[in-house]
């Protein structure tokens, strides 16, 4: 009778690659957040040693107090924010509406996709003197409040919205809004009460991966808002003139509403990435 052997070097060796692209892509990942963290709290002749100093010798927050000292920033903040959330429940609003539309109907599905490709294929900043005019004209370029860059971040987020909701949509079994249309239940109110809390997981996910467009997105805030800005552009200046712990202190500072959101929402995608989209 033959028994299986033991220390298979085959497997040993699958085990060992395993092993290394694991530790690669962890390292990878957390590398650049710790040089980040390291920079914003350490003197700048520190970064700059020769040769490199992988740990801390000296521990400062000037850095983080040179940028709250910043007027622009007091006011960046809130109207970044205000911008992100705006335009991710827009896009994901309007990229609802269209990835349903795709899911029900093929003209609507080759139509869709067609236009979604064409948007992604298109270099926005070709676009970003005409869009600019048209934002002059309607009394929004450069405003403080950064509606007119809420719309554009919108515009821009549509596509990546609708790709992400597309497949919950068609996940929907069409037997369901049927059995509610011949109830007598409008197709709006088929879509608001049935279809959307179906795909809250789903819908979750695009408002984080909008969110997160518009928060870090830099070249149509740097054009549309060039007084009235948003933390990309600062960030940009600070680093364009080689202040490397401020930029790294602000880009730190960046991340918090990221992560804020993604661990706010976090529940729902994950409650739904478990039961199903189409529960």
């Amino acid at each position: 009778m033959n028994t299986p052997a033991h220390g298979d070097p085959v497997a040993g060796g699958l085990r060992a690659a395993r092993f290394a692209v694991n530790a690669f892509v962890l390292v990878a990942a957390v590398l650049p957040l710790y040089l980040l963290l390291k920079q914003s709290v350490t003197p700048e002749l520190e970064t700059f040693a020769w040769p490199p100093h992988w740990l801390p010798h000296h521990l400062t927050l000037a850095h983080f107090i040179s940028v709250f000292a910043v007027s622009d920033l007091r006011s960046a903040v809130p109207r970044s924010l205000g911008v992100a959330a705006v335009s991710a429940v827009i896009a994901t609003l309007l990229g609802a509406m269209l990835a349903h539309a795709m899911a029900r109907s093929s003209f609507a599905q080759r139509l869709g996709f067609s236009t979604v490709s064409g948007v992604r294929l298109l270099p926005m900043i070709a676009v970003a003197i005409p869009l600019g005019m048209i934002l002059a004209n309607l009394g929004i370029y450069d405003a403080p409040s950064g509606i007119g860059l809420a719309i554009v971040h919108a515009a821009i987020a549509i596509p990546t919205a609708a790709l992400t909701l597309y497949a919950s949509f068609a996940a929907i079994p069409l037997e369901i809004e049927e059995a509610a249309w011949i109830d007598g239940a409008s197709p709006l109110r088929i879509f608001l009460t049935m279809d959307l809390p179906m795909v809250r997981g789903s819908i979750a996910t695009a408002l984080i991966l909008c969110f997160i467009l518009s928060w870090d997105e830099f070249g149509f805030a740097l054009l549309v808002q060039q007084t009235n800005r948003t933390l990309p552009p600062l960030l940009y200046y600070y680093t364009v003139f080689g202040n490397v712990g401020p930029a790294s202190a602000l880009a730190l500072l960046m991340m918090i509403p990221a992560v804020f959101v993604v661990l706010a929402l976090g529940p729902s995608l994950r409650g739904t990435l478990m039961a199903g989209s189409s529960r």
